[in-house]
């Protein structure tokens, strides 16, 4: 396992991007599409570690607390992401960039985490994209044994969009919940490599960085409550005043 901290960020408290099975050689992208604010930690492995821990290492090296959290992962490393959903973290969006295998036909378990995901981006109470190409090969070309779902096939059942490939795909939208699939051969490493390259700082720059600044100006709950609590005495006193003016309206003028 090899940890980096990408950027530090900026504020007394940072969103935080972690992404799990991203190289050092996308570095100044992620950075370019997220901008200076967001705190960014990636591992170069599949497996990364809790995110609790992450969480931690972050908060501990910027001296700031940590916001909204932003999982990503590319390729094995959606595998990670799957794990925390599964153990129960709430991030505020998730990146599954061409990596969510499963079993051939994928087991129930591997489907749930996606799916509930799914369904909470649609009410826009969570971000979820997810891209895909045509790496179809996984499930015929491989020894029987060793054969497992594609990206694709486990995107079409757990988002359920079409997914119909194209080389700049506009993909499917529904809430905030988007799915993008890429044109590509049964067996095509190159396609598969420039989803990390290409399409992931593409996504940071398309879906998240817009997410994160919308969050951002959103009434903290503590702030959201003082708000209600001033509409109900606003309301209040208005009903007291119209109550008032209706008793005035009923005594006669005193006459001339």
């Amino acid at each position: 396992m090899a940890y980096r901290l990408v950027q530090r960020g900026e504020g007394e408290q940072r969103p935080l991007l972690v992404l799990y099975l991203v190289g050092a050689h996308v570095d100044a992208d992620l950075r370019a599409a997220l901008g200076p604010e967001a705190s960014i930690a990636a591992y170069d492995d599949a497996t990364g570690e809790p995110l609790p821990q992450t969480v931690a290492r972050v908060a501990a090296t910027t001296g700031a607390s940590v916001g909204d959290v932003i999982l990503a992962g590319f390729s094995a490393g959606c595998q990670a992401v799957r794990r925390e959903l599964i153990a129960g973290r709430d991030p505020s969006g998730v990146l599954a960039i061409d990596g969510t295998h499963g079993d051939l036909p994928p087991a129930d378990w591997q489907l749930a985490p996606w799916r509930a995901l799914a369904e909470r981006a649609r009410r826009k109470e969570r971000l979820f994209v997810a891209t895909c190409t045509q790496n179809t090969y996984v499930e015929t070309d491989l020894p029987k044994a060793k054969r497992y779902s594609a990206t694709v096939s486990v995107l079409r059942l757990a988002l359920g969009f079409t997914l119909v490939p194209s080389a700049a795909p506009e993909g499917e939208h529904d809430g905030a919940l988007h799915g993008y699939s890429y044109e590509s051969a049964r067996t095509d490493a190159e396609a598969h490599i420039r989803q990390q390259r290409l399409v992931l700082p593409d996504v940071l720059r398309r879906h998240v960085q817009p997410w994160l600044a919308a969050r951002k100006t959103e009434l903290r709950p503590e702030e959201r409550a003082m708000a209600q609590a001033a509409v109900a005495l606003s309301l209040d006193r208005l009903a007291r005043s119209e109550g008032s003016g209706q008793q005035h309206e009923s005594v006669p003028p005193p006459s001339a």
